[in-house]
């Protein structure tokens, strides 16, 4: 069975440009299509609101009337149903296609996070040297110390 290097720089910037690619694609569909439904839901805010508005002025002495109306209606709220569940799709894509866009930028995003950090992390460390280094030369003397009392009692026992 042949070994795979699992840290092969090509392999990566491959995945990452597939990565970057899908995540573009989602972002747009999602976009696409919450615009499309945004504009359902207003269009069918308008028909339902021209149905209601015409429904006053009409007596129920016309059958054809009322169904008309009722058909705009249903049409109306048909489509601000249709507009709801798009968008909440759209929204679905275009927040997985926000995820694996931020996946596939994890790296410039650790890089950029640690050249933050790092001017503080080495201050401190410089800052703590000293005092590690006390501490430090305090325990070896205190383990020698310890050791050589040890000789001492082995040699008195003898």
């Amino acid at each position: 069975m042949e070994k795979k290097e699992l840290l092969n720089e090509e392999e990566y910037l491959k995945n990452k440009n597939n990565l970057k690619n899908i995540g573009k694609i989602l972002l747009i569909v999602g976009g696409v299509i919450i615009a499309f439904s945004i504009l359902l839901i207003i269009i069918g805010v308008i028909i339902f609101g021209n149905s209601a508005i015409g429904s006053i002025d009409i007596g129920f002495e016309n059958d054809t009337a009322i169904k008309s109306v009722a058909g705009g209606a249903l049409g109306g709220i048909g489509l601000f149903t249709i507009g709801g569940f798009g968008l909440a799709f759209g929204v679905f894509l275009a927040s997985i296609g926000g995820i694996v866009m931020l996946i596939a930028h994890r790296r410039e995003i650790t890089a950029f996070t640690v050249q933050q950090t790092m001017p503080i992390a080495q201050e401190g460390i410089e800052k703590m040297t000293p005092t590690v280094a006390d501490a430090a030369g305090s325990i070896s003397k205190s383990v020698s110390k310890g050791i050589t009392e040890g000789i001492n009692e082995a040699n008195k026992n003898k």
